[in-house]
């Protein structure tokens, strides 16, 4: 049986190897990756898009996330399980170096998160102090209405800092591509635990799709500029017949609206 593989990398005293299992964890660095199937971007063309280093114990994990105010950041609820301490860079293209950097120990996950089955994979993040939004390279992103549809082949821009390939490497610099939503109908034929709180998003053939480091990240829709997912778990990474799945913000807008005020 395939595993499901969730989108977050670990760092262990600066030397990075690559552990399989059910989180993606432990992943080279690699400055020519990109997301798999997609391009290298900047923090202009996604402004909303944050890079997180997340500690636990002696480990440090990568995930992204996405600006909803000034003090608060939207990711999965995978990400900051067990979390002690959450870096957070923002308005830079490159992980490593540049925008401003933020550091809290306040989040808060979804009280019916399921780590198994991974429903309900959303968490919000609180900063000590408010974010700079210069509209340039920090942006707050609009989320989706509560209840609101996703039409069938709806294109969403996904961006992040993750593996370039399955088992892959990480990159420095962010990526960008572009994939359609598929019914959940469809995707049901590969993913059997699909709730109603997920959606998919991808192509038959595969070779486009996020991987490892990428969770927690926004999935925004090409048309409205509003974030529709958050980049949640998936079979591999662009594999044939196996899309990326994604927590359904509309979904869980209520939630976010309870927890962050936004």
């Amino acid at each position: 049986m395939e595993n499901l593989h969730i989108w977050s990398i670990a760092f262990v005293l600066l030397s990075f190897t690559f552990q399989d299992g059910l989180s993606r964890r432990h992943v080279r660095r690699n400055p020519d990756g990109k997301i798999v199937g997609g391009s290298e971007t900047t923090i202009e063309n996604a402004p909303y898009q944050v890079y997180l280093l997340l500690q636990k114990g002696t480990e440090y994990y990568q995930c992204g996330g996405s600006i909803i105010s000034r003090r608060y950041i939207l990711t999965a609820a995978h990400c900051v399980q067990g979390i002690q301490r959450i870096y957070v860079r923002a308005g830079s293209t490159d992980a490593d170096n540049g925008g401003t950097n933020y550091v809290t120990t306040t989040y808060i996950q979804h009280p019916l998160y399921n780590a198994r089955t991974l429903d309900y994979d959303v968490a919000v993040i609180r900063l000590r102090r408010n974010m700079n939004i210069d509209g340039t390279t920090t942006k707050i992103i609009s989320l989706a209405a509560s209840n609101t549809a996703i039409a069938n082949g709806t294109d969403v821009y996904v961006t992040g800092w993750g593996a370039t390939s399955e088992n892959g490497e990480t990159t420095s610099t962010l990526m960008g591509l572009n994939v359609p939503v598929i019914p959940n109908s469809d995707c049901r034929r590969s993913y059997s635990s699909l709730t109603d709180r997920m959606f998919c998003a991808g192509v038959p053939e595969g070779g486009k799709d996020s991987c490892q480091g990428d969770s927690g990240g926004p999935a925004v829709s090409t048309s409205s500029g509003q974030q529709l997912g958050i980049v949640s778990f998936g079979v591999g990474c662009a594999r044939p017949g196996y899309p990326g799945v994604y927590t359904n913000i509309a979904a869980v807008r209520d939630w976010i609206w309870i927890s962050s005020g936004v």
